[in-house]
């Protein structure tokens, strides 16, 4: 058959031989004794790759030896030990900041509590005729918690 290149007359099964081996070496592909065609398609493409064997393809990687594979080791091993030292400072670094946060947050509660009006309400069933935002705001407290304000807004004992 001819190419879209040039013509080419051989037989596949035909040795290359002498002068026309050079010419056609760019063309054509030896398998064993037989030459086989590097024809192109309409697109360009070789319709036959290389005709080497995949095994031949693969390259060996050199082994370790037994004191770089207990050096890799060592490296890792030390790799993670600075890694969980890290992690274990900031988890520490976070906990003491949550306490600081709650600790902040009590004081606050009990400032609001100190600086506020309070009013003891002895009758309850008028509390259920309240609206729902009055009733939010209220804040039941039992006769101790009452007693600790008390004592911490006027510094005295009761």
């Amino acid at each position: 058959s001819r190419s879209h290149f040039g013509s080419s007359s051989f037989s596949v099964n035909a040795p290359v031989q002498g002068a026309a081996m050079g010419k056609i070496k760019t063309r054509q592909h030896r398998a064993g004794n037989k030459v086989v065609p590097k024809q192109r398609t309409v697109s360009g493409r070789k319709w036959r790759g290389d005709l080497t064997k995949s095994s031949s393809k693969i390259k060996s990687v050199p082994r370790k030896t037994f004191e770089e594979k207990m050096a890799e080791k060592r490296r890792v091993q030390a790799a993670k030990e600075l890694e969980a030292e890290i992690k274990a400072k900031e988890k520490e670094v976070r906990v003491t900041a949550a306490k600081r946060r709650e600790a902040k947050k009590k004081r606050k509660e009990e400032a609001a509590l100190r600086s506020g009006t309070f009013q003891v309400i002895t009758k309850t069933t008028k509390i259920n005729k309240w609206n729902s935002k009055a009733k939010r705001q209220l804040l039941k407290m039992s006769a101790e918690q009452i007693e600790s304000v008390l004592k911490k807004k006027y510094h005295k004992e009761l």
